[in-house]
């Protein structure tokens, strides 16, 4: 999501008083200087006798690199005004981007309904969901040139693999199989975003917590079609073996991933639900492996991918398929009630390998 800042201010000057309607609100100031260390506005109100000062700083877009740059003016400001609260806010903030409102101890709002303001006796905590509507002046970016769409994340993962390395456009699309319009147009896309920087004429990754991040909020979000069976076997294990005994056979492409594919990658504590990407869901052979469709108590789940390159980059390990590593952590992430500790563990298994 995107928009100018000047419609973005105009919407914050009746929206926070509208998020936080038991403060009085005293007048709001818009600082005038050439300085670039001065936020947009200063915001002063009342309430239970307490005077407070918010200074605000307005960003067009919520990538991180946008918010770490709003953070710096504001704290280059409150080095001389510590009486007043930063408020970053943004069209929507990402979970990255509120980790790094966090770790800085500034607020934030934004016009999907996100809020975090912790002043005084005033404290604040609002998560609204992605599906909300906003206001008309909020522009979403064309789904087909998002940095994330299902093919483009190709280049995500590639960059996010070579960490260090500067990357030419052409390596890029060799590595990627996309086209060279298509890569030259997502590239430009990141780089406006901050996810990286141009080098001596190819790419460096700015940040590789701020790419991935973005990454995975971007995913959570995308549905894709799934499938769930039951099937009798003594343990996860041996399911994953029958089941991969009888793709291969059948000559059907598949990869492990979640739990299952954790599991051959390094080991980790138990699981009963086996995961795996296939490449359609009419292929599974459910009769030949006894399995029974079911919406409760299942213990296969079955998904297509919705960009085929995973089976091309999976791997094998004792005999059977599984997503590469990036991915592996991505598919982890989006169950955290059951991935989260796994999914820790194994990015640092990732960032071992990328060192």
């Amino acid at each position: 999501m995107y928009t100018s800042e000047r419609e973005l201010i105009r919407w914050f000057e009746t929206a926070f008083i509208e998020k936080i309607p038991f403060l009085k609100l005293e007048k709001i100031e818009y600082p005038h200087s050439k300085n670039e260390n001065v936020p947009d506005l200063i915001l002063i109100a009342t309430h239970a006798s307490r005077r407070y000062h918010f200074c605000i700083e307005v960003k067009r877009a919520g990538y991180p690199q946008y918010i770490r740059s709003a953070i710096a003016v504001l704290e280059q400001f409150r080095k001389n005004n510590p009486h007043c609260y930063p408020i970053v806010v943004v069209p929507r903030i990402g979970e990255q981007g509120k980790m790094i409102c966090d770790e800085h101890n500034v607020g934030y709002i934004d016009a999907v309904g996100n809020a975090k303001i912790v002043s005084g006796s005033i404290f604040i905590e609002k998560e609204c969901s992605n599906d909300k509507t906003v206001p008309h002046f909020i522009k979403n970016e064309a789904y087909g040139q998002s940095i994330f769409s299902p093919k483009a994340t190709r280049i995500t993962k590639y960059i996010l693999s070579e960490p260090e390395k500067r990357l030419f456009q052409k390596d890029i699309v060799a590595k990627t199989g996309l086209s060279k319009g298509m890569v030259s147009r997502i590239v430009k896309r990141m780089i406006d975003a901050g996810y990286v920087v141009e080098k001596e004429h190819g790419v460096l990754l700015s940040n590789f917590d701020d790419l991935l991040s973005a990454w995975v909020d971007a995913s959570a979000k995308r549905r894709q079609a799934q499938k769930r069976y039951y099937a009798w076997t003594r343990n996860p294990q041996e399911l994953m073996h029958r089941i991969s005994e009888k793709l291969e056979q059948k000559n059907v492409q598949y990869a492990f991933t979640q739990e299952a594919g954790a599991s051959l990658v390094a080991p980790f504590s138990t699981f009963e639900i086996v995961s795996l990407y296939i490449e359609s869901l009419g292929k599974f052979p459910a009769a030949s492996l006894a399995a029974e469709d079911a919406k409760k108590g299942f213990n296969i789940v079955l998904s297509e991918p919705v960009d085929t390159d995973i089976f091309r980059q999976a791997r094998e390990i004792n005999n059977q398929k599984v997503v590469d590593d990036l991915q592996l952590y991505l598919d982890l992430m989006k169950n955290p009630l059951r991935g989260e500790k796994q999914a820790a563990h194994l990015l640092s298994v990732v960032r071992k390998k990328l060192q």
